[in-house]
């Protein structure tokens, strides 16, 4: 600015001279140079003029970065607080885990009676004495009790299918030794055959199978939360260094917008006399608009958080879905009517239920990432 007043000025030093070099001075002279340094006085206001409208430009773009980069911030933050809490406490995942359990009657039977039904099936074809009977009844129970909090019940099954081969019967007997010693024999002798095993375990199979692919897809899906929080570890702990540079400056945990106000003395920028330059150019100001305009790619990376969190969600959702529709339906024992209600839920927890109010279970999320875009396309339009 300052060195277009200077060019100006030798501009009408230039118009002052004129008479040197023959032309007529006088009245004439002096209207032109009259006029002349009107022109210079509307060139040199309008420059004034466009430099202020600048500066506030440029100020009210700085408090527009700052009060969106601010509340990308806190989304994120608040969005990252969401996903990993519902890592520990998923909704979905509390819904399934109960039919993954020995003790569990959502799917119309319990594991345990199953069994006993099964092996009380079968044991008349054992060649036992009641007593043996009567005792391996009893051991099958009491290893159910002791092991039927199991998880997942596929280890309880191979635990029963060991028991039932360790399964023996004592009998007793006296052998003569001399003419003056006689020994007390126990024989011990294992009924359980090989193909009694096999006719049990196959009558049992499409309980083994169900159970080793509940079991699967836990893993999985523990596994892919277990990934998810390592992958994302470094990216939130930028998302607290962040958030705690900018609490030094604006107090995060009361509204950003009223302070942020306050900074800019915004209440008072109408004033004739407001330099904006100034205050729009403080030292706090500017490491604030540095802040947030660092939000772009921590957005691009809080997108991906995001995704493959309903990523994951999504594929738990559908593999579970698929084993009760299939797998859960073709065991020999089960109730249709609850397994049709429990993938009912299942659907309700996904999609929602308009009816009760009920949001999908990725909703929340869905809706803070969109919002959370719609202020970094303004903060973009902004940027020079």
């Amino acid at each position: 600015m300052k060195a277009i007043l200077s060019l100006l000025v030798v501009s009408v030093l230039t118009v002052s001279g004129y008479s040197q070099y023959g032309i007529p001075d006088g009245k004439e002279v002096n209207d032109n140079l009259v006029a002349e340094v009107a022109k210079l006085k509307e060139v040199i206001r309008q420059l004034q003029e466009t430099e202020l409208q600048s500066d506030k430009a440029r100020y009210q773009r700085n408090y527009k970065i700052i009060v969106n980069g601010i509340e990308i911030i806190k989304e994120m933050q608040q969005g990252v607080m969401e996903i990993s809490g519902a890592r520990t406490q998923n909704i979905l995942y509390k819904k399934l885990i109960d039919i993954n359990n020995p003790t569990s009657e959502a799917l119309g039977f319990q594991l345990q009676d199953v069994v006993l039904k099964t092996l009380e099936d079968n044991i008349g074809l054992i060649p036992l004495a009641e007593p043996d009977r009567k005792r391996l009844r009893g051991q099958t129970s009491d290893f159910f009790e002791g092991l039927k909090r199991t998880f997942p019940p596929v280890q309880l099954l191979t635990g029963i299918f060991s028991g039932f081969s360790s399964f023996n019967t004592y009998k007793a007997r006296v052998e003569r030794m001399g003419r003056k010693a006689d020994s007390l024999i126990v024989d011990v002798t294992n009924p359980i055959t090989r193909d009694f095993l096999l006719r049990f375990n196959g009558q049992l199979q499409p309980y083994i199978v169900f159970y080793n692919e509940l079991d699967k897809i836990n893993n999985s899906f523990e596994n892919a939360l277990y990934q998810h929080e390592i992958e994302y570890r470094d990216y939130l702990e930028e998302i607290r260094h962040l958030q705690e540079e900018i609490s030094k400056k604006v107090n995060l945990s009361g509204s950003a917008s009223e302070q942020v106000i306050a900074l800019f003395d915004l209440t008072n920028s109408s004033a004739a006399d407001f330099n904006f330059k100034a205050k729009g150019e403080t030292e706090e100001i500017k490491e604030l608009v540095g802040y947030c305009l660092n939000v772009f790619e921590m957005v691009d990376r809080y997108k991906k958080f995001t995704n493959d969190f309903i990523i994951i969600q999504d594929d738990f959702y559908r593999s579970n879905l698929a084993v009760l529709n299939k797998t859960a339906k073709s065991l020999p024992i089960k109730d249709n009517s609850k397994i049709d209600q429990l993938a009912e839920d299942l659907n309700q927890l996904k999609n929602g239920n308009p009816s009760s109010n009920t949001a999908a279970f990725d909703a929340s999320y869905k809706q803070r990432l969109k919002s959370i875009l719609a202020k970094l396309y303004a903060i973009n339009r902004l940027r020079a």
